[in-house]
């Protein structure tokens, strides 16, 4: 499929991107929106609860059988550290699979954006969108993989632990960039291998907002509507930067 032109200065512009991540928080509201919400809502809860309640109770249970009581005051330590690694990797992959159960729910409201938008290329059969999405998100998921497992092993690497934080944030930014440009992408039809190569063409800008969903994932409650949100505004986002 041919790549669309897009304004690269607007694209990476960083008040434009924040805008139209704005733009999706408040068209949260419209009422065209509300059946696709409620679902994928549900399925963030339960996961981002059950994953976070897990992590606790077998840490906690970790520190107690590891760390003897005259070593109790390293607690105040460790679980800043747990917390902060929750936020940075846990937030990923709770956001990986909160999306695969959510596809259907999330496609349909792509199209919804892309149709209230006036945007075109809008695919009319849309259970063909769905099952795009399905796979497609288990081909970025093979994708990140790849990257996941290294940067991940660095963090017990003495020396390039110290870089992995870093190293991390800036992976899980590209890696929701992608996440959820994908949805309006495939209304259109653009499979992966095509909506990377199309992402890339504006890296900076794909890096800032999926920083900032990644920021709006680590806050709670807020980050229960950031993935639909996000979907909008990404749409958003791609119908501004085509060059006219």
């Amino acid at each position: 499929m041919t790549a669309i032109k897009i304004d690269s200065k607007k694209a990476n512009n960083p008040l434009f991107v924040f805008s139209c991540l704005m733009r999706g928080f408040s068209d949260l509201r419209r009422p065209e929106y509300r059946k696709y919400l409620l679902a994928p809502l549900l399925i963030n809860m339960a996961l981002y609860l059950a994953v976070f309640v897990s992590g606790w109770y077998y840490f906690s249970g970790f520190l107690t059988d590891m760390i003897p009581d005259w070593l109790s005051w390293l607690n105040w330590f460790i679980w800043p550290v747990f917390v902060t690694g929750f936020l940075i990797v846990g937030v990923f992959t709770f956001t990986i699979l909160a999306n695969i159960l959510a596809a259907p729910f999330y496609s349909r409201l792509a199209i919804e954006a892309k149709q209230l938008s006036g945007t075109q290329g809008v695919i009319e059969t849309s259970d063909n969108t769905v099952w795009m999405s399905m796979l497609s998100e288990l081909k970025r998921l093979s994708y990140l993989g790849k990257f996941a497992i290294p940067l991940l092993l660095l963090f017990v690497i003495p020396g390039l632990n110290l870089l992995a934080p870093m190293c991390w944030v800036l992976f899980a930014a590209w890696a929701l960039c992608l996440e959820y440009m994908a949805y309006s992408f495939e209304t259109e039809g653009v499979l992966f291998v095509d909506q990377r190569d199309q992402v890339k063409r504006a890296r900076w800008g794909g890096l800032m907002f999926g920083g900032l969903v990644m920021i709006g994932m680590s806050i709670p409650v807020v980050n229960f509507v950031v993935p639909a949100a996000a979907i909008i505004g990404a749409t958003i986002y791609r119908a501004g930067i085509k060059a006219t």
